[in-house]
């Protein structure tokens, strides 16, 4: 069955990241990760701006409207996805129950910076018995997917301690760490604040350290006018995983004999290099999303998780 999705919001991530890239080996929006994908049928999009709607007529051949509740009623998609600024996401979500009856919406995250607000949001779609997801892309690439296996399967043994540098934001960009080290790690269990840091915009930049089920990990905040910095490494009883790029370079060190020293065990100096899939991360995230539609198991942060990560960077934020 081919599902009819309608992208709202076609800025970055909605439409124009990947817009002038070739679509064969580049899949960063929603729009395009809908248009390509076999379960899904790109049938509209919304935004307030005349000249990406022309762009997205232009590129995609389907309809694009300045109303939401146009759009809902005259395409009567299956999936919505929200990608309008993080201030905005309650109002469009809302808007959208109110004008139809999706089955799943994929929203950016994090769902909101105001928990009650979150809450609302989780709350309306159980209510209208839409299926909620959020946009944690990395759960859906291949490394942290391979990564997932080999902690599972104990190739990756505990104790685990590790460090997550992040810029731009705890709620803004370190949502996404969070959200991945508890995706690896177990549920976030208790964190101890080191540095109240600064703020980009109203957005707190902490340093802390947090304790998951498996693992600790310190936070670190980077500065995003410098450069981007987001990275985590984990050193654990079998070897070290690096992280590093966002993602784009992951590589695992496992614990060998030294060669030159008898009795001492030192990380193999021949990295491994893990593959990823950062380059069509959102067909691999909408490829989750057909999965978990289906009722199959599936790489993608639910609604009551995502709400789960805001709540304990709430709590975090509001300890400074």
């Amino acid at each position: 069955m081919t599902l009819r999705a309608l992208v709202i919001g076609l800025g970055q991530i909605g439409m124009v990241s990947d817009l002038t890239l070739d679509p064969e080996f580049h899949v960063y929006s929603h729009a395009r990760a809908f248009y390509l994908h076999p379960s899904f049928e790109l049938v509209g999009g919304v935004d307030a701006s005349a000249q990406r709607r022309d762009d997205f007529l232009h590129h995609f051949c389907v309809p694009a409207f300045e109303n939401v509740s146009q759009a809902i009623e005259a395409l009567s998609p299956d999936v919505v996805a929200i990608a309008v600024p993080t201030e905005a996401h309650f109002k469009v979500l809302e808007t959208v129950l109110d004008s139809g009856h999706p089955r799943a919406i994929l929203c950016e995250k994090p769902l909101s910076y105001d928990i009650d607000e979150a809450r609302k949001i989780v709350a309306l779609c159980e209510k209208a018995n839409v299926l909620l997801y959020v946009n944690y892309v990395r759960r859906a690439d291949l490394a942290v997917q391979e990564i997932c296996r080999r902690l599972a399967d104990g190739r990756i043994r505990e104790p685990i301690k590790g460090v997550a540098w992040y810029s731009k934001g705890l709620f803004n960009n370190g949502s996404h760490f969070l959200d991945l080290l508890q995706y690896w790690l177990g549920e976030l269990q208790s964190f101890d604040i080191v540095s109240a840091g600064r703020k980009w915009g109203e957005d707190p930049e902490p340093d802390f350290v947090a304790t998951f089920a498996k693992g600790i990990i310190h936070f670190l905040a980077a500065r995003e006018e410098d450069f981007s910095h987001y990275t985590v490494e984990l050193v654990t009883s079998s070897g070290r995983l690096r992280y590093d790029l966002g993602g784009e370079r992951v590589s695992w060190q496992g614990a060998v004999a030294s060669a030159s020293s008898p009795g001492y065990v030192v990380l193999n100096p021949d990295e491994e290099r893990i593959p990823n899939g950062l380059t069509r991360i959102q067909w691999h995230l909408v490829d989750q999303l057909a999965a978990a539609i289906s009722g199959e198991p599936a790489a993608i942060c639910s609604g009551s998780e995502a709400l789960q990560t805001i709540e304990h960077l709430t709590t975090i934020k509001n300890s400074l």
